[in-house]
Order: C-alpha cells, then sequence, then structure tokens
C-alpha cells in the first residue's frame, strides 16, 4: 500500500506533536494517554504493518466479501488524525481552565471505609460464587434467559469489590491473595480478556497516584510487556486449559515470544483501522444519519430481552448498515467511536465527538485527582479510567457498560455515599496551601500505626 505512506507519516507527526506538546500535562491515568495509546494501536501500528505490507486489508481472500480499499484506509486515518488533534485540543482547553480554578479549595465527597467492608462483606462471596458455579457448568442458564445476563453480571462483582477494598485499604496480602486467585481464573476462562486486563489498568494508576507517581516504573512496564505479549494468545491458552491440553497451553505461551513466528503474525494482528475504514463506506452507503438515536439504547439497557424480545439493541446501527460483502453485525465487527460519531452526525460528528469527550474526561479527571487520596470522586474515576480505551474502540455506550454493569460494585458504593449521613464532605485545600498535605499525612500515619499493631501503638 504505497498510497498510505504520505498519510501514515502524516499520522506519525500528528502523534508526535500530541506527545510533545501535551505530555507535560499528562500521566499515566489522564484520557489522554488513554486516548493515545488506543490510536496508536488501532491505527498507526496497523497502517504501518499495512504499508510494510506486512498484514492484507480485511476480507482479502475471503469469498463473496468486498476488501477494504487503500482508498478507505487512507481517508479511516485522516479522520482518525483529525479526533486524535480535537480530543488534545479539547484537553488542553480544559487544562487551562482547570488551572485558572485550581487555587480554590474544592469540596469532595470522602470515599467511607465501613461502606467498602460491608459491600466486601456482602458482594465477595456471592460473586465468587457465581463466577466459579458459572465457569464450572454448576450453573447451566438457558441461552437469552431473563437471569442469564444478571447472573453473569454478578459473577464480575469480585472485580468491582477487589479494586474498591484496595482503593481504600492498599495492597493487603489477602486483597492480593484473593484478587491473584481471581484474576488467574479469569485469564485461564478463554474469554472476556477484557477482565484482566482492566483491573491491572485500575491497580496500576492506583498504585502510581498512591505513590505520587505520573508514570509506571520498570517492575510495571516489564509487566506490561509481557501480558501485552501474551495477551493476543490469552484466548487459546485459556481454551487448552479448560480442555486439559497442557502442552498446547505450554506451546501457545511459547508461541507469545516468538517474535519471528509467522503463526504469531496471523493470530495477533489487530484490524481496528480496517473494520472503522469500512464502516465509514457503510454509513455513507446507508444515506442517513442517526443523530444519536444510536446511544438511546443504554436506557432500555437494564430490561431483560425475555421481556421485551424486541427491544433495541447495543448494535442495532450495525443491521442497518450491513450488507452481505461487509456483514458487520453477523461477524460481530467494531466500528470504534469515531465511525460511530460519523455514523450519527456525518462529518461533523467526527470534530464534535472527540471535543466533547477529550474537555469532559480531561475536566473530570483533573477535578477528581487533585486532592486527598481518600476520596469518592478519584475512586469513580479510576473506574472510569480503566474503561476508557475499551470505549474508544467499542463506542461511547461501553463506558456505561464497562463501569456500571461490568462494575456494579462501584454503583452501589457511589449510591450509599450520596444517601445523607452515610459519608462525610471535605473541603480540600489547594496544593499551594501550606495545609494542603495536612490529611493525608494523618491518613498515612493511622496506616502506619494499624500496620505496626498493638506493639508499635503503646511505644
Amino acid at each position: 500500500m504505497d498510497s498510505l505512506l504520505p498519510y501514515l507519516l502524516a499520522d506519525y507527526l500528528v502523534v508526535a506533536a500530541v506527545i510533545v506538546l501535551m505530555f507535560r500535562r499528562m500521566a499515566f491515568w489522564h484520557p489522554l494517554t488513554a486516548y493515545l495509546f488506543f490510536h496508536v494501536y488501532s491505527f498507526t501500528y496497523r497502517a504501518t504493518k499495512l504499508t510494510t505490507g506486512s498484514v492484507a486489508p480485511l476480507y482479502t481472500g475471503i469469498a463473496n466479501a468486498e476488501v477494504i480499499t487503500p482508498d478507505e484506509i487512507n481517508r479511516a486515518l485522516l479522520w482518525a488524525d483529525v479526533g486524535l488533534v480535537m480530543f488534545a485540543l479539547a484537553a488542553w482547553f480544559a487544562h487551562l481552565r482547570f488551572d485558572a480554578q485550581a487555587e480554590r479549595p474544592t469540596v469532595r465527597r470522602v470515599l467511607n471505609p465501613n461502606i467498602a467492608k460491608t459491600l466486601g462483606v456482602l458482594c465477595l462471596p456471592v460473586g465468587l460464587y457465581f463466577f466459579y458455579a458459572l465457569k464450572s457448568g454448576f450453573l447451566e442458564l438457558e441461552v437469552g434467559g431473563a437471569s442469564t445476563g444478571y447472573l453473569q453480571s454478578i459473577a464480575l462483582w469480585p472485580i468491582g469489590i477487589i479494586g474498591l477494598l484496595v482503593f481504600t485499604f492498599g495492597f493487603r496480602w489477602y486483597l492480593v491473595v484473593i484478587g491473584g486467585l481471581f484474576l488467574g481464573g479469569v485469564a485461564f476462562q478463554g474469554y472476556h480478556r477484557f477482565m484482566l486486563v482492566l483491573p491491572l489498568l485500575f491497580f496500576a494508576a492506583y498504585y502510581l497516584q498512591s505513590r505520587r507517581l505520573r508514570w509506571p516504573t520498570w517492575p510495571i512496564l516489564v509487566a506490561a510487556i509481557v501480558v501485552g505479549l501474551i495477551f493476543p494468545r490469552l484466548k487459546y491458552i485459556g481454551q487448552a486449559v479448560q480442555f486439559g491440553d497442557t502442552q498446547e497451553a505450554i506451546a501457545q505461551v511459547g508461541e507469545s515470544f516468538n517474535f519471528f513466528s509467522k503463526e504469531k503474525e496471523e493470530s495477533s494482528g489487530e484490524d481496528f483501522l480496517d473494520q472503522y475504514a469500512g464502516a465509514l463506506s457503510l454509513a455513507d452507503s446507508n444515506n442517513r444519519h442517526f443523530y444519536g438515536s444510536t446511544y438511546l439504547a443504554i436506557v432500555t439497557l437494564p430490561v431483560p430481552r425475555a421481556w421485551w424480545p424486541n427491544k433495541p439493541g447495543l448494535a442495532d446501527h450495525l443491521q442497518e448498515i450491513s450488507t452481505s460483502g461487509r456483514n458487520y453485525a453477523q461477524e460481530g465487527r467494531i466500528i470504534t467511536y469515531l465511525a460511530e460519531s460519523y455514523l450519527n452526525f456525518g462529518y461533523a460528528g467526527l470534530f464534535l465527538i472527540p471535543a466533547l469527550m477529550g474537555y469532559v474526561l480531561t475536566a473530570y479527571c483533573l477535578h477528581a485527582t487533585l486532592g486527598p487520596m481518600r476520596r469518592l470522586g478519584r475512586y469513580v474515576y479510576l473506574v472510569v479510567f480503566m474503561a476508557l480505551v475499551q470505549t474508544f474502540r467499542d463506542g461511547l455506550l461501553s463506558i456505561f457498560v464497562f463501569t456500571i454493569v461490568h462494575n456494579m460494585p462501584m454503583l452501589f458504593a457511589l449510591v450509599l455515599h450520596l444517601v445523607p449521613g452515610l459519608a462525610d464532605k471535605s473541603l480540600d485545600r489547594p496544593a499551594a496551601d501550606p495545609l494542603a498535605g495536612e490529611e493525608e499525612e494523618e491518613i498515612a500515619q493511622e496506616e502506619a500505626r494499624r500496620l505496626r499493631g498493638p506493639e508499635g501503638q503503646n511505644r
């Protein structure tokens, strides 16, 4: 794809410019960091492989399918760069507005440890039971049954509960053990790989914030590289474990670290750029815009489909735009939030939606992550942060699906903290105030005394 080279070089320049201009304001948990990772992994990396000819466009060699053309790839990459620029500009503007108000005291709701303990006692055993019951086949659910989706959501409760307890009490050994066992079970289940990656993002962001670090340390980076190498084959490793084929599982793990394997190249290649490019063309062929109606499905999401067979689905728009040559609905393709924006509002959506997301998410991040650690807003933001890459990839509704449906303990904690009398409010001083760090120091001293035990307290 020689015609892609100018667009790829322009993409390199845009990515480099955003990093250079915004790096001083960014951190690991910043929305722009998540967006850059999404853009580079989904678009820049794939475009580089297409340009060098190491991979073929989507649908190549598939009978009766319409191969994604170079012109479609060029167009998609160009508008992906526009989306990145708009997101970054909006984030920069949010920083300017926040910096002007950062010297004012802010009222924040304090995270109540008793609420976290209560939710842990109530939700963790229930969630672990349903996770292992469903995983082992002890509970066999009828496909499409009214209770299926709810029970599968309950099986995800341990993710949210461990995150809440770690945020509240730190990396206590018993929380690490329970979380490690659960994530180990998730890693080898053979599906839903996000259940492993999203909690790791949450824990990494919490650890860095608690240590006042903006970027991951070398051990975290090495661990991230290992997970990144294994992740594309994690589904196959899990399936081998499920069938008791230990040799195949070991072979798949070894193949993950074989950088010259042709099989690895074929199995691990992600074609999100191709899917996004094809979706833009499908939206054109549909010859109409949805004007935000694709987002309304979140209203009917809690209603079981068994009770409302014709209720709107989260991906109904894919059924409408799919063709026989590119049947996105049947194939389960993703179109990214950019193509979703174009499908709703045309080219205006490729300017407005990234700008809106960049401003709102950055403003929320700055408000939530300034001040003492033990704040409800900071915890809720970290839950949102770990779902951002999934949101950019799958569409805006994913931010609700992965933070509320798949992390209901966060919703429980939020609702309980809003009940009058259950959680205190704090007037947090600005960072420049000499007394701004007093509360954090008192909390740190309290934690140190607790860890030393009665003997240390009596000294």
